[in-house]
């Protein structure tokens, strides 16, 4: 699934897209908002309490309809204050950008549904991806710094009922030190030991793949395709803005 960077700068897109006045009323709300499905990172919660999508399912999924169902709530923007319907409309892209990378990309070229079977080298592949795309979309040091300072500037003045409030000014600083910090090959390494340790490979291991990332790079983007990589930017940037211009209607 794409990184917090790329949810970002997408989000930033948006934003600018969309001039909503209740996501400009926050954008900070609506920045948070599209990072915080990952807040599982934080908290350990399955990934389905917060994404309203299962992995393990392969039929047809709506993670948005997903989290109406389950948060009736949040259902209707009319009827929220500013921050919070700007928040729930960052939420949005988030799923619906996981949604369109798991559906588009991750099955049905790295999944055990692929001709790669989803075992190890394929998701370390599907990593460097994620890394690679993220890495491409951060490539603007003043959209970046727009992005750390709305989040660090918002009050977090929203009311949402499935998360606290307390919990999302946690994530407000994990989500500030990620968009502050660039995607260095560093910071994969730690990205990479933690996969390749849940597969009982140790520190030889990680040096020997670290060594290999270039070519392994070269070999996963020749893999997917320029064109299904520029198709799912692309169309899930539209079907994100679609589901939000919804909302807020």
């Amino acid at each position: 699934m794409p990184l917090l960077g790329l949810h970002l700068t997408v989000a930033r897109e948006l934003a600018h897209e969309l001039a909503s006045p209740a996501i400009d009323a926050d954008r900070g709300a609506f920045y948070l908002g599209a990072t915080t499905p990952d807040i599982r990172v934080l908290t350990r919660w399955d990934r389905e309490q917060t994404h309203f999508f299962s992995l393990s399912e392969f039929g047809e999924q709506d993670g948005v309809r997903g989290l109406f169902d389950s948060q009736p709530q949040v259902r209707e923007a009319a009827v929220l204050d500013a921050p919070t319907a700007a928040f729930m409309a960052g939420y949005i892209s988030h799923l619906v950008l996981d949604e369109d990378y798991i559906c588009q990309v991750y099955r049905p070229l790295f999944g055990e549904q692929s001709s790669l079977r989803g075992d190890v080298t394929a998701n370390l592949m599907d990593r460097l991806l994620q890394f690679e795309l993220d890495r491409r979309d951060r490539d603007m040091p003043e959209c970046v710094e727009e992005i750390r300072r709305a989040l660090d500037e918002t009050a977090v003045q929203v009311s949402i009922g499935f998360i606290a409030r307390e919990t999302l000014l946690e994530w407000r600083k994990i989500s500030c030190d990620i968009i502050h910090n660039p995607p260095t090959w560093d910071r994969f390494r730690r990205i990479a030991s933690h996969h390749l340790a849940s597969a009982g490979i140790g520190d030889e291991g990680l040096e020997r793949f670290m060594g290999e990332v270039p070519s392994m790079l070269q070999r996963t983007l020749d893999h997917v395709g320029a064109e299904r990589i520029e198709a799912y930017l692309q169309g899930t940037r539209s079907r994100a803005r679609a589901a939000i211009e919804e909302y807020l209607s």
